[in-house]
């Protein structure tokens, strides 16, 4: 009996002086040991959710707001233009969940900033320091709630907002029959009957640099170009009224294929029966980028890199190979740029460089070119030659470059979207040790650091945004940075904060 009593104790003292395996990860690893004690908190985890969790309801209902208020220009917009009431209800009503999710992250960003810096004005964190509480278990319940915004954020970002911003459009377009001229946008093509209209600038009635192709039948085409034209709606007739100025057309001979049949005007009246249009029905609106579900984007990437290989199979060359010989084309093209016969065409034609291309390329305006190239340097010019080796080259890489080109502007909204679902979790980490440090003034400085971190993260991730078709700096990747560079700050100053507390 007594042996067996001194077996247990020593047994006893053995496991009592040995410490849990737990216990030796958390002194190693204080974020683990702070997960770990994070259920054993109840009260203070609820205390420090509550709060963050009624200060993120206040933000967000701040920040609905003022953006709302942004909207109110379209709005206005719409009542002018004599739309019901029930098309401005449903325009806000698709409006406010994008609304909403984009405030996620700005309204945990200031949420977590004006609780934290409360909590250490008024003593509260340097008290659940003195009760063994460390700065990562302090962080944890916060984080927690950012984690769930966040995964509600992506489902939304995935799913409902691309709905939404379609059924937006949706709405626009139903009601046209009041005023059809807004269906006509700048920098898209606008199918309009037997026409297709592309714009470069609008300022009301007033359009810049019209391209207009009309289908003839038969296969044929008449391509149609003028500096700038005014649109009107004639309702009795139900047909648009354009007064095109510097007007140009051409159209393919029937009978001789290679010969053409040009006209110019300084003024032109072109009539467009819109009957047609008004029968549309809402899900033949043709879908952007952002109207697209997550699943949807990710297989016409798919479908992109199908085309990549075809071209690469087709050319007997690799990827890189390809994009060799894409960077040769531009470095033509750029040295063409500089040639006074090529400024003094564009001069001319009052065409940027990016116009001239667009013209080259998408319009078959090269011999229009050629030509004024030849008129301007002479029949022997070397900027012609460069102009036509540069477009042999082109050609064959064109299908590789507009595909590569749609890919990786997909690819950064899919990146996009994950990047701003997840931002929530960012601010908050990254808001958590600034909102401790801020000693005075909590609200003034809350207020301010949330504001500077907003700009700064909003800054970054547009900019790469608008960029998403140079593919060679691989925007998907680029717009994570903002994200990641407020993780690891914020996980750096919770780690010298804990360090030395």
């Amino acid at each position: 009996m007594a042996a067996d009593t001194t077996t247990s104790g020593t047994n006893g003292a053995g496991q009592a002086g040995r410490p849990h395996a737990s216990s030796r990860i958390g002194r190693r690893w204080p974020l683990f040991n702070g997960v770990r004690q994070f259920f054993h908190m109840r009260v203070v985890n609820r205390y420090l959710a509550k709060s963050v969790a009624v200060s993120f309801g206040m933000a967000l209902l701040i920040f609905t707001f003022m953006m709302i208020m942004g909207s109110l220009v379209k709005i206005f917009e719409l009542i002018f233009q004599k739309f019901s009431i029930i098309a401005i209800l449903q325009f806000l009503m698709y409006v406010l969940p994008h609304v909403i999710c984009f405030a996620l992250p700005f309204s945990m960003a200031a949420a977590t900033l004006l609780v934290f810096s409360r909590l250490s004005a008024d003593g509260e964190v340097t008290a659940m320091k003195a009760n063994g509480i460390s700065v990562f278990q302090i962080a944890s319940p916060c984080v927690a709630f950012s984690l769930l915004v966040a995964l509600i954020a992506l489902y939304a970002y995935d799913n409902i907002l691309p709905f939404a911003s379609f059924a937006q459009r949706n709405v626009i377009v139903s009601y046209m029959n009041v005023d059809p001229t807004a269906l006509i946008e700048t920098g898209s093509w606008t199918p309009i009957g037997r026409y297709k209209f592309l714009v470069d600038e609008r300022e009301g009635n007033l359009y810049r640099n019209i391209f207009i192709i009309q289908d003839l039948g038969d296969g044929r085409s008449r391509r149609i170009n003028a500096e700038r034209g005014f649109c009107k709606y004639l309702r009795q007739e139900n047909k648009l009224l354009f007064e095109l100025y510097n007007f140009t057309s051409e159209e393919r001979n029937a009978d001789r294929t290679n010969t053409f049949l040009r006209s110019s005007a300084n003024r032109v009246e072109m009539y467009v029966n819109v009957s047609q249009m008004f029968k549309q029905r809402s899900g033949e609106v043709r879908k952007r980028v952002q109207h697209y579900t997550t699943a949807d984007l990710r297989r016409i990437i798919d479908t992109q890199t199908e085309k990549m290989s075809e071209v690469a199979a087709r050319e007997g060359k690799s990827f890189d190979q390809l994009r060799a010989d894409v960077r040769a084309a531009e470095r033509i093209w750029a040295r063409l740029q500089k040639s006074p016969s090529f400024k003094k065409v564009l001069k001319d034609r009052g065409r940027s460089a990016n116009r001239a291309f667009e013209d080259i390329i998408g319009r078959a305006m090269l011999n229009d070119y050629l030509a004024d190239i030849r008129k301007a340097d002479g029949k022997d010019s070397p900027a012609a030659g460069e102009l036509s080796s540069w477009f042999k080259a082109w050609m064959r890489i064109n299908e590789f470059y507009n595909a590569i080109t749609y890919r990786s502007q997909f690819m950064t909204e899919v990146s996009y979207r994950r990047c701003y679902a997840l931002a929530s979790i960012a601010f908050a980490i990254i808001g958590i040790p600034l909102g401790i440090r801020a000693h005075r003034s909590e609200k003034t400085i809350g207020f301010l650091i949330c504001l500077i971190l907003i700009a700064i993260h909003y800054a970054l991730v547009i900019s790469v945004k608008s960029f998403s078709e140079l593919y060679m700096f691989r925007p998907d990747i680029l717009i994570w940075v903002p994200d990641l560079l407020f993780i690891v700050t914020g996980l750096y100053l919770l780690w010298h904060q804990h360090k030395y507390s």
